[in-house]
């Protein structure tokens, strides 16, 4: 039995409130693979980022994995990772409760400017 924290699918509630941000599958003319489920390819969104594999190493299971990247790709250009985001922190303060009282941030996750010209001297 998995906990509200460690999963690997999304919990049904949860699929509720995702599913309308996301955009339905659409099939090539020419043919191709059978449809996923975009419910399946989330969830192997989740499985790659959660275990940090390859593309190539999710399971067959969730969907080939050019169709997986490929909505990867797409729903991450549309912000629906942002949006999932704000789903789960909605969801998980409702359950929990979150402390908004501190916040601090590390200096690693800002570029630092290059430079571009060598000094003489």
């Amino acid at each position: 039995m998995s906990t509200p924290y460690d999963f690997t699918e999304l919990p049904d509630e949860l699929w509720a409130q995702l599913e309308p941000l996301l955009d339905p599958f659409k099939r090539k003319r020419s043919g191709g693979s059978a449809p996923i489920s975009s419910r399946n390819i989330m969830n192997g969104i989740i499985f790659r980022l959660k275990t940090g594999c390859q593309w190539s190493m999710i399971p067959r299971s969730y969907g080939s994995k050019s169709a997986i990247h490929e909505h990867y790709r797409r729903w991450a250009r549309r912000g629906v990772f942002d949006q999932l985001m704000k789903i789960c922190l909605e969801n998980y303060h409702l359950q929990q409760g979150l402390h908004f009282s501190w916040q601090s941030m590390d200096g690693s996750l800002i570029q630092a400017p290059v430079r571009t010209k060598k000094r003489s001297g």
